[in-house]
């Protein structure tokens, strides 16, 4: 990434993610938040509405989120999505909020997920993979429901959708410049994660323990990789944590990033591994 795209990404509102699930119903290589090396995990709802009123309490967070992503692995894994759902919206009232999934579970879903995207003005927004799946239909059905519906490739401007991954490479050791990385990062304080009662910078600081526990590699997180819910005052404080580089930094080698066609995982490093 170029500097000067590098600063106007970081002028744009920061993305919020949401990890409803861990794990995922399609399995995905080198996905980003490491879903096919996950244990089965579903965010805690008591838990989720503990955090959602922490954050609301913090001045100015009314709208400073560009969107506010539920997400995954997959998130209609979750049992009580629908509750996900409604406390979101009751904590984060102002708030853009979206729910992206891979929509192939989209025709067993209650009346009770499709009443929580109206109800709360949720959009849905659906990842075409290069799969035997008939997305023209899932769109059809949503907007039967009421729910607003886009495809994911319509907001990356990739016009035949989930056909190309971006490849990480992570350095397990560390060595990388954790200036170089952070600046080069397309992702670090542009879609910030909440999980565990913090906000972390990225979804690598956030979920990488699925990849250590996995591979047995050492990467420990620093009390600098996280913003703790109950230390933030005000936005100024997430964006002075957005803004600069942290210590999980030192594990991206994001020189090395590449783009590689979609392909089912085979439980390989080397998916996530930056190439020695």
């Amino acid at each position: 990434m170029g500097f000067a795209e590098r600063l106007t990404r970081m002028a744009a509102k920061p993305k919020l993610d949401v990890q409803v699930c861990d794990h995922c119903n399609l399995r995905c290589a080198g996905c980003l938040h490491f879903a096919p090396l996950a244990e089965e995990r579903c965010l805690d709802v008591e838990e989720y509405e503990r955090d959602l009123r922490r954050l609301a309490s913090v001045e100015g967070i009314g709208g400073y989120f560009g969107s506010v992503v539920l997400m995954g692995g997959e998130p209609l894994l979750h049992p009580r999505l629908a509750d996900v759902i409604h406390a979101t919206r009751m904590h984060l009232p102002q708030q853009h909020v979206i729910l992206c999934t891979n929509g192939l579970l989209l025709k067993r879903m209650g009346d009770d997920f499709w009443h929580a995207l109206v109800q709360c003005d949720v959009d849905l927004l659906i990842s075409p993979y290069p799969l035997r799946v008939d997305y023209e239909g899932l769109e059809e059905l949503a907007r039967e429901k009421g729910a607003h519906v886009a495809f994911a490739a319509d907001i990356t401007d990739t016009a035949d959708g989930k056909e190309t991954f971006l490849r990480l490479a992570i350095d397990p050791k560390g060595k990388c410049d954790q200036a170089r990385s952070f600046l080069s990062c397309p992702f670090g304080g542009c879609y910030l994660q909440l999980t565990r009662g913090a906000i972390w910078p990225c979804q690598v600081s956030a979920h990488h323990g699925s990849l250590a526990r996995r591979f047995g590699y050492n990467m420990h997180d620093s009390p600098a990789d996280s913003l703790p819910l109950e230390s933030i005052a005000s936005t100024d404080d997430i964006e002075t944590f957005r803004r600069m580089p942290h210590p999980m930094c030192r594990h991206c080698n994001n020189d090395a990033l590449t783009v590689v066609p979609w392909e089912r995982s085979r439980l390989a490093a080397t998916e996530w591994l930056a190439p020695r």
